[in-house]
């Protein structure tokens, strides 16, 4: 039932918006997203901001 009212608000919202579904979400405000729907966990990353950071600093052997 949810995911068919999920369905009912992006198609109303698509009536008022230019929109296009781009699926599920990887990634946002540069933090890495993944989910595991089995277990009800959602994981966010921030491992690519701290790589351009260490390559700014031109630390990228620094220790984990």
């Amino acid at each position: 039932k949810n995911m068919q009212e999920i369905k009912i608000l992006k198609k109303q919202l698509s009536e008022s918006f230019d929109m296009k579904d781009l699926g599920a979400a990887k990634q946002i405000l540069g933090m890495g997203i993944t989910q595991d729907r089995k277990e009800w966990k959602l994981t966010l990353s921030q491992e690519e901001y701290i790589k351009k950071v260490l390559d700014r600093f031109n630390m990228q052997d620094a220790k984990q």
